[in-house]
Parts: structure tokens; sequence; C-alpha cells
């Protein structure tokens, strides 16, 4: 059985025991020592062929989860992804490191010297007692200091720990990565054939969707809602200007937390202005993309408005198809 082989079936038992007794969200899989034996058994054992295997994973993993009867969440799909990801970097971390190991010589010359023409010489005074002294007096220094500070601030640290770990902040981050469990909203790369030029941003208000075209006849799909402002909008444009945070103002806050406050930003936390005032923008209401929204232009999520934002020059080509 080849590598790829053995991790996808460790993989489907795994899948299989979660769904009968675990269930989603208790546990995720340790896929460490399902990669690393696939890793072992490659041959040759080299940067691209483990590359190649981490790919099919990919791809095997986001397969067989969403074939799952009944389907994963958005939260859910996301967390195993991260735990794959994570243990991809372990594994291949490991690898490198036992790549970088010399090797031992297959063989060692031998010397048997007679010590009985060394009795009558004194004994060999040890000098590197003195030259240890201070490289361990000096880390003994350091580990003190460290574990003064760390008992000086470690009430804080438990206490920043354990609010972020609260339950009622892990809800408030599945409600914004929860913006629909059909994994057709996700933003993916997707068959899209168009006579326009690589980098064209397209605007579909009747799918709902953003494209991004890209070469080899595929585009970057967004999931987008529409508010009334661009109900109407239709024809060529171009990206005149860009911002972040749009109309959000740290200093009117009253808040200390302003990065909380910033969340509350109706325009999210970019915006991508077109010619004639228009706008492309986040939004702090994910439930709301896929569909017509009561206020706004063309709203994305945060994540998704950023990951458009980094990657989006100035003058760049947007085209809004009509209704």
């Amino acid at each position: 059985m080849g590598s790829y082989d053995a991790f996808v079936g460790s993989l489907d038992t795994w899948i299989a025991i979660k769904q009968c007794s675990l269930g989603w969200g208790e546990a995720m899989v340790d896929y460490v020592p399902f990669l690393a034996r696939a890793v072992a058994t490659l041959n040759p054992n080299t940067s691209e062929q483990r590359y190649a295997l981490y790919d099919r994973v990919r791809k095997a993993l986001v397969e067989r989860l969403r074939a799952r009867d009944p389907a994963l969440s958005y939260t859910d799909l996301r967390a195993e992804s991260a735990a794959l990801e994570a243990a991809i970097h372990q594994v291949e971390a490991d690898a490198v490191r036992r790549a970088r190991l010399p090797q031992p010589e297959s063989a060692y010359d031998t010397y048997d010297a007679s010590v009985d023409g060394y009795q009558d010489r004194p004994q060999l005074k040890d000098i590197r007692g003195r030259s240890r002294i201070v490289p361990v007096t000096f880390a003994t220094l350091i580990l003190f200091l460290a574990g003064v500070a760390a008992y000086s601030f470690w009430p804080h640290i438990l206490s920043s720990v354990l609010n972020i770990w609260s339950p009622r902040n892990i809800d408030k981050t599945a409600v914004k990565l929860a913006v629909n469990t059909g994994y057709v909203y996700l933003r993916q790369v997707v068959y899209y054939r168009s006579n326009y030029p690589v980098g064209t941003i397209i605007v579909d208000e009747p799918q709902n969707f953003l494209y991004v075209v890209r070469p080899s006849v595929s585009a970057l799909r967004y999931s987008m809602g529409v508010g009334p402002e661009c109900t109407s909008l239709a024809g060529l444009y171009h990206v005149v200007r860009k911002e972040e945070w749009p109309g959000w103002n740290a200093s009117s806050q009253r808040s200390a937390d302003t990065a909380g406050d910033r969340m509350k930003n109706p325009l999210g936390a970019r915006a991508v202005y077109l010619n004639n005032n228009y706008r492309i923008h986040g939004t702090n209401t994910p439930t709301t993309i896929g569909q017509r929204v009561p206020e706004g232009c063309i709203r994305l999520v945060n994540d998704d408005v950023i990951y458009l934002y980094d990657r989006t020059p100035l003058e760049s080509r947007v085209v809004v198809l009509p209704e």
C-alpha cells in the first residue's frame, strides 16, 4: 500500500470513529502519526515528493469531510483543515531536521596504542572546569530572572488566556466565521471562462458572487451581499482608492477596547472604492452574505475583503454584471 493510500485509510477510519462516538467539535484528529507513517514510506523521500503528498492529503481531507452525512459546519471544517496544516508543518520540520543530521561513517580506523609508555607520566589536569563556570552562572541567572518575570506576570497572562477561551468569546468567534455552512459560499478557485484579462474583478449581482479572473480558465470566487446603494449598479469601473477600517476613528471611541469597537464598524475591515463613489467593503454581520441586505454596497466578509484588499492594485478593472 502506498503512502497516500495508507494515510487515506487511516483518515477514513478516524472519521468513522468520530462520527459514531466522539462527535465533531469535541476532539480534532491528530494527523501527525498518519502523516509521519506516510512520509516514511516515500522512496525517494525528497521535498518534492513530500509536498506532492501534502497536496493530495489536503484534497483528500476536504473531499471526505464534505462527503460526511450530516455535512460538517464551516467552523468544524475550518478547524480540521487548520489541524492538518499544523501537522504538515511539524512533519515537514522533522523531515528537514533528519535530512540535515550528519551521516555516520561506514568504517573507522582503529589505533591500538599501548599504555605502558605513559604509566610514569603525571595525570593531565582538566583546564576546562574554570571555563565552564561563567556560562553556567550566566545561564542560571537568566533562568532565575525568567522565573521571577513569569511569577510576576502569571496572573495577568492566565486571566488573558481564560478570557480568550471563555465560552462567550468562542461563541462570538463562531458567529463571525459562520458565514454559511455550505462549501459553495467559501472563498475558492473555480472554473471560469472570461474574455477579460487576468486580475479583472467581475461582480455577478444575480448570483451574489464576486470573481477575480486568474490564468488557465479559472477565477477566485467570493460570496457577497448587495446593498441598496449598488442594486442598480452595472458597467465598467476602476479601483480609485483603498481604505482600512473605513469611517472608523479611534480617537472618537470612548471605550478603551478600540479593537472591539472597530469590529462594530458597518463598513467592516477594508473598503475598495470605485469611481462614482461606489465601493466593495466588509461587514460586521457576516450572516447577511449571499443575499440582499438593507444597507451598504457590495459587501464581503472581513476575512475575504482583507484578502481582496491586499491583492488588488489601484486602477484594477471592475466589471459589474447587470441583473
